[in-house]
Parts: C-alpha cells; structure tokens; sequence
C-alpha cells in the first residue's frame, strides 16, 4: 500500500475489520443451526409466519447459506453477491425481530443457538446488533464499488 493515502489505508483496515466481523458473525451463527435443524425449525415456527415443512426446509437451507456467504466475504471474486446476500438476510432479520416484538411474542430468536434461552429475548438488542451488521454491509460495497470505479478509470 506504498503511496496511498493515509486516510485510504485507514479506511481500508476499517473495511477489512467490518468484513471479518460480519464473515465470523454469520459463520458462527450458522454452525449450530447446521447442528441441529430440527431445534432450528422450531425456532423458526416461533415467528408464527410459517410452520411445518417449510419452516423445516429454512432450518435446513438457511445455515447453510449463511455458512457459505460467510465465508464468501472472504473470498474477492464472490465478496459482492455474498455481501449483497447477507445484507438482505439482515434486513429479513431486522424485520422478523421487529414483527415478533411488536406482537409480544416471547420466543428465541435462533441466532447462535436454536436451543431456547431462559430468559425473554432482548429485541432491541438483536434489531441494533443487526442494524450494525447491515451497516458494515453497506460500508463494505461502498469501498468495493469505490475501488472497483477507481480500477476502471486507471
């Protein structure tokens, strides 16, 4: 990174440092689901938007994509599609969390573990955590769109 910018490189950690959160974010959320989608399922029925094989089908498929997008951040030639994939997922989310705290549904999320929680879901907490997530997203294909224009003009 000899001659660029201090503020460039700066911002490029920055970049690097929201990518890796978001990555290890969605790996880690994905591998106990992966574990065990029937506690998964169950999770997903909680929403109350659907049940039976569908909601046994998202327990199946939805780890698994968050798994490979996860990892997809990592990877340069599919950073874009698996972040513009995590970003919609984050907003899905924000609004599942929202809708089940709105209806005073007292349910477990799912998030890390799709085992239940003694304790009430913090809702605001999760639609802030995700919010913050969404944001890195947004920052993350801001600076890839930037450099991407910035190879193309060279």
């Amino acid at each position: 990174m000899a001659g660029v910018k201090p503020e460039v490189r700066s911002m490029a950690y920055l970049v690097l440092l929201g990518r890796l959160i978001v990555s290890a974010a969605f790996i880690l959320a994905a591998l106990p689901k992966i574990q065990d989608p029937a506690a998964f399922a169950t999770s997903v029925e909680g929403y109350r938007i659907v049940t039976g094989n569908l909601a046994m089908w998202i327990a199946l498929v939805l780890p698994w994509l968050e798994l490979v997008t996860g990892f997809g951040l990592l990877i340069p030639q599919i950073r874009r599609g698996s972040i513009l994939i995590i970003a919609l997922l984050l907003i899905v989310f924000t609004v599942l969390h929202a809708s089940a705290w709105a209806r005073g549904l007292d349910i477990n999320c799912g998030c890390f573990s799709p085992h239940g929680s003694e304790k009430a879901p913090d809702y605001l907490w999760l639609i802030l955590r995700n919010l913050g997530l969404l944001t890195a997203c947004v920052c993350v294909l801001i600076c890839d769109w930037q450099n991407r224009q910035r190879r193309i003009r060279r």
